[in-house]
C-alpha cells in the first residue's frame, strides 16, 4: 500500500477563540427622603430577551482552544485544560491513510463493525496532542476525567458499520479503561472524535458520554475553528 495522506486532511490545525458571556443585571435604586409622606416608586428589572441571551451564548462558544483557552475567560471556564499549549500545525499530515483511505497500519483488534489500529505511526504527534487538548477541554466542561494520549486508538468502520470507512480516534483515561472498552465492550465512559468531510474541509465531531450520569454531549469544530456546541458535525453546514 502507498503511504499517502488522506486528501481531505489539512495540515493546519484549529485555531479557536473563547468569547465572553456577560449576564447583566439591573438594580433599582432611589434617593432617601426625610419627609414621611414621600412615596417611593420601584423601578422594575428589565427582563432578559431569550433570543438575545441565546445569541450571546452562541458567540461565546464559537471557539475554545489555543488563544481562546489561554484567555482569562478560557482559564476560568476550564482552568486545567487551558494550561495545554498544543501546536496547531505540523510537517506531518494529520493521519496516514492508504490509497483506500484506511489507516496505514496493522489491525490490532477486529469487531463486526470496527477495525482497530494503534495511533502510533498513523496519527501525527502534533495532531494527537491537539486532539487530546481539545478533548480534555470538553472533559473539564463536562466534569469528566482527562484522557491520556498513550491510550489512543484509531478505528475504521467496516462494511457492517452504519458508516463504513469512517475514521475516528478513541481516547481513554488509562490502559485498564481501554481494555475494558475495546475487548470487553464495556464503556460506561466513552470519548471519541469522528472526522467528517465537509466540502473540501475536515470537521471534527466530538462525542462524550457517561452512562452512570446519563450524560451525552456533542461538539463540532470546523476547519476554521468555529465551535458548535451540542451539535454533531453531520448537522453543521
Amino acid at each position: 500500500m502507498l503511504k499517502i495522506p488522506f486528501t481531505f486532511l489539512l495540515k493546519k490545525g484549529l485555531h479557536l477563540t473563547v468569547c465572553i458571556l456577560v449576564l447583566g443585571t439591573m438594580f433599582a435604586c432611589s434617593d432617601e427622603k426625610s419627609a414621611k409622606d414621600t412615596k417611593f416608586l420601584s423601578v422594575p428589572d428589565k427582563k432578559t430577551d431569550p433570543s438575545r441571551e441565546e445569541d450571546t451564548i452562541n458567540r461565546r462558544v464559537e471557539s475554545v482552544l489555543n488563544e481562546g483557552s489561554q484567555s482569562q475567560e478560557g482559564k476560568e471556564e476550564a482552568p486545567r485544560a487551558s494550561k495545554a499549549h498544543p501546536a496547531n500545525s505540523g510537517k506531518e499530515p494529520m493521519l496516514i491513510l492508504d490509497k483506500n483511505k484506511l489507516p496505514l497500519g496493522e489491525v490490532v483488534y477486529h469487531s463486526d463493525k470496527l477495525d482497530y489500529y494503534e495511533c502510533k505511526g498513523i496519527v501525527a504527534p502534533w495532531f494527537l496532542e491537539l486532539v487530546v487538548a481539545e478533548m480534555n477541554y470538553f472533559n473539564e466542561l463536562a466534569e469528566l476525567h482527562f484522557v491520556d494520549p498513550k491510550t489512543c486508538i484509531v478505528t475504521a468502520g467496516t462494511e457492517k458499520s452504519l458508516t463504513p470507512g469512517r475514521i475516528s480516534i478513541q481516547l481513554y483515561e488509562n490502559s485498564k479503561q481501554f481494555d475494558r472498552c475495546i475487548r470487553s465492550e464495556e464503556c460506561p465512559i466513552f470519548r471519541t472524535v469522528n472526522f467528517v468531510p465537509n466540502r473540501n474541509a475536515l470537521y471534527r465531531s466530538y462525542f462524550l458520554s457517561d452512562i452512570n450520569r446519563k450524560l451525552i454531549q456533542h461538539h463540532c469544530v470546523t476547519d476554521t475553528g468555529k465551535w458548535h456546541r451540542d451539535q454533531t458535525c453531520y448537522t453543521v453546514d
